[in-house]
């Protein structure tokens, strides 16, 4: 048994519909850009890759399904900090999709998983988590339109360089490479640093305050055998020389600086707060460091101190 011939399902119409369709995206959608993932090192047991990067943008235009704003859980305090878990469901031309994204990618046919979507207007990054390619279905035998299900991506030490400086600079807000300080003698104070206190330098002089620092940046770790000091985030020029010292904000201990080197280590970087009791990891190892509270010096601290 076969279908009725004199009865078409496709017709000139599902071209008409197509038409209306990316017409009405165009009007009441906005532009938004989709930066396709490359993946550089598959872990074909886990299925993922860890170092995958972004190098390229196309802009195209989209519609938002959602009417009152963003879905999802949204701002959700945890133990980790605070998680934007925004979602957004969004309509692409599958026509569109082909001219401005497939034309220059060939391996691309349609909208994939992992690949992220960037919008200017709340100048946030989403990520596909999940395409629906037949939606509506069939309608006069065509398939017009891809409807994309994402979620605010949550960023990974990933390489993104599409040379847009508004995506581009997720990236560089949230990573920085630590310096290693081979310190000399010792100026002032009698312990170490803390684990994440901010240090300062004033060029040219020892001592003085900090509201009067030329340079700073915070503590990564602290080598008191090797007189070693690793430091991230630093901000202003540090300097070198006879003279140059770098001292710590709250245990005040100063040392002369002998040189610098820049590590391949990145340090990830979280936003700034201005809240004093925000909760952040580095925060609670600071005062756990400052404050004297693990004893490392005990091989075995159950032993009383026999061993």
């Amino acid at each position: 048994m076969t279908i009725n011939p004199y009865f078409k399902k496709y017709s000139g119409d599902a071209n008409v519909v197509e038409d209306l369709t990316i017409e009405t995206i165009k009007a009441m959608g906005h532009d938004f850009v989709y930066i396709p993932r490359t993946l550089v090192d598959v872990d074909d047991l886990f299925g993922e890759d860890l170092i995958s990067k972004f190098d390229d943008g196309y802009e195209l235009e989209m519609y938002i399904q959602n009417v009152d704003g963003f879905e999802g859980e949204g701002d959700i305090l945890t133990k980790f900090g605070l998680e934007i878990r925004d979602r957004m469901t969004l309509v692409v031309s599958k026509r569109r999709f082909e001219k401005a994204v497939a034309t220059y990618e060939s391996k691309i046919k349609r909208p994939r998983e992992g690949d992220l979507i960037y919008f200017p207007f709340s100048k946030t990054l989403f990520e596909i988590n999940f395409v629906e390619h037949e939606n509506p279905f069939y309608q006069l035998g065509k398939l017009y339109t891809y409807v994309l299900n994402c979620e605010v991506f949550t960023y990974s030490q990933e390489d993104i360089d599409t040379g847009i400086s508004d995506i581009d600079k997720v990236e560089s807000d949230r990573q920085d490479f630590m310096i290693n300080l081979q310190l000399g003698n010792l100026i002032s104070g009698a312990t170490g640093y803390y684990q994440g206190e901010t240090v300062f330098q004033i060029s040219g002089s020892t001592g003085g305050a900090y509201s009067s620092a030329t340079s700073t940046a915070n503590v990564v770790n602290w080598n008191a055998t090797g007189k070693t000091l690793g430091i991230s985030n630093l901000s202003g020029t540090l300097s070198t020389g006879a003279t140059e010292s770098i001292k710590g904000a709250s245990s005040g201990v100063e040392y002369y600086i002998s040189s610098t080197e820049t590590t391949t280590v990145i340090i990830p970087q979280e936003p700034a707060s201005t809240d004093e009791d925000s909760g952040e990891n580095d925060e609670f190892g600071f005062e756990a460091d400052k404050g004297n509270i693990f004893d490392f010096t005990d091989i075995d601290p159950f032993s009383e101190g026999n061993y």
